[in-house]
């Protein structure tokens, strides 16, 4: 396991109820493993995960990629605004 930091937003925030959280993530220690660990911890997360876009240290980043100890991550939902 890794632990990262994750940054929450939007209905994701809502959900969990905090803007940060540290998540351990188990191998292959990607983000689609990272998304896995937080809708184990918040089931409702999974609806979201069509929709949502992954940064990895203030950078867009595929599911595959792999995760260092101590990364900061976010999982971004949809904006809107007008």
């Amino acid at each position: 396991m890794i632990d990262v930091r994750l940054k929450l937003f939007g209905p994701l925030k809502d959900i969990a109820s905090a803007n940060e959280i540290v998540l351990s993530v188990p191998p292959p220690h990607n983000g689609e493993a990272a998304f896995k660990a937080l809708a184990a911890l918040y089931p409702r997360v999974q609806e979201w995960k069509s929709s949502v876009w992954l940064a990895v240290n203030l950078e867009y980043a595929s599911f595959d990629h792999i995760l260092k100890q101590g990364d900061e991550i976010s999982f971004i939902p949809p904006v809107s605004g007008g």
